[in-house]
């Protein structure tokens, strides 16, 4: 009798918090962004007869309450904090690395795409006679190799770069040493920092053989939390800073975005009120960014980049009167037509996302 009423209690317990967490569940406000993820959050599924026939109804269902789930943020970093404490070396491909950092796991390079890739930048210079100038950055998992865990297994980037530099008709900005004697790279994210872009600019430099400026650095967030924080759940991070790009001499600029939006300078202070902070240089993404300065060096750039080009921006515009900055992922007019009689044509990438790229096709 005892055990058939401890048996009714342990089923009571456990259908009454089944109960309370659904009601909980269902009560709780609804978001439709995570800020901690910086995603999109799934929205209620449809009730449509052929949604629901179809048996996609299940799946967005599905998708829809984990979305939705309360406490969702705390699970996440539970999970991630668990792993941690289990021996795990990283989450969602982020390394738990030396001294608080996460770092994305860059674990082998798509050797189809980086040869299309390499093909389609020798047949752009080639058939438009441009001088280019490529960088290729590696990854804090290359730069900052000493500080993965023990067992972290990576692509070796620095053989990656020697065979596409080898296949590549181009001028190499080669910044891999420098970056590794700095501290290059933000702590939460996959983007190199004001001391990496430093070490870029410097690299542009030496290749327009022009004797490099003194910026000064200003802060102006210490909340800086990045997209590998996102990723890897590890909530329990602090933030970092973003800093300012001034250079000595004060560079009037105007910047066109995609050919309608004008502005008079490289930062949007608005984006330090959100979560990607990294969107303060240049305003993220744009399919195309015209710069027009009054550096008085009268010259032209036209460049092809991924995100890592966007905080190098403040020390480019010291260099060129006018730069148009182009991202293949948005746009799809003639890069060609950008051209103008010696203009300096660069690609600057991510070694990883260079090698993963799939929009190099629309480079005409």
């Amino acid at each position: 009798m005892k055990k058939t009423l401890r048996d009714r209690l342990t089923v009571g317990i456990f259908l009454g918090s089944l109960g309370i967490l659904s009601l909980a569940n269902a009560i709780a406000p609804k978001k439709d962004f995570s800020e901690l993820e910086n995603r999109e959050l799934a929205k209620s599924p449809s009730m449509s007869l052929s949604h629901i026939v179809s048996g996609h109804f299940d799946d967005d269902f599905e998708n829809w309450f984990s979305d939705h789930f309360i406490g969702r943020d705390f699970w996440i970093a539970a999970k991630s904090g668990a792993r941690l404490l289990s021996g795990a070396i990283e989450n969602n491909d982020v390394y738990y690395a030396d001294d608080g950092r996460l770092i994305r796991r860059f674990p082998y390079a798509d050797e189809r795409k980086t040869a299309q890739n390499i093909d389609l930048l020798n047949t752009f210079s080639e058939e438009h006679g441009v001088r280019m100038g490529v960088m290729l950055v590696p990854t804090s998992a290359g730069s900052d190799a000493a500080k993965l865990p023990f067992g972290a297994a990576d692509e070796d980037q620095d053989a990656l770069y020697d065979k596409i530099a080898a296949e590549l008709n181009a001028d190499m900005l080669d910044v891999r040493s420098s970056l590794k004697e700095n501290d290059c790279y933000f702590r939460t994210d996959h983007h190199w920092n004001e001391k990496g872009a430093l070490q870029g600019y410097l690299a542009v430099c030496d290749y327009l053989q022009e004797t490099p400026q003194e910026f000064t650095y200003e802060q102006v967030s210490d909340s800086f939390r990045g997209t590998m924080y996102s990723r890897s759940g590890a909530f329990w991070t602090k933030g970092e800073p973003i800093m300012r790009i001034t250079p000595p001499k004060e560079i009037h600029v105007q910047l066109t975005y995609d050919g309608s939006t004008v502005t008079d300078s490289v930062y949007s202070e608005e984006r330090l009120a959100g979560k990607d902070q990294y969107m303060y240089y240049v305003d993220g993404n744009h399919a195309s960014v015209h710069f027009s300065t009054d550096a008085g060096t009268g010259r032209h750039a036209v460049i092809i980049k991924d995100s890592y080009a966007h905080i190098l921006m403040p020390y480019l515009i010291t260099l060129y009167d006018e730069i148009d900055m182009i991202d293949l992922r948005y746009y799809r007019d003639p890069v060609s037509d950008l051209l103008q009689e010696n203009s300096d044509f660069y690609v600057i990438y991510s070694l990883d996302n260079f090698c993963d790229d799939v929009n190099m096709v629309f480079l005409k």
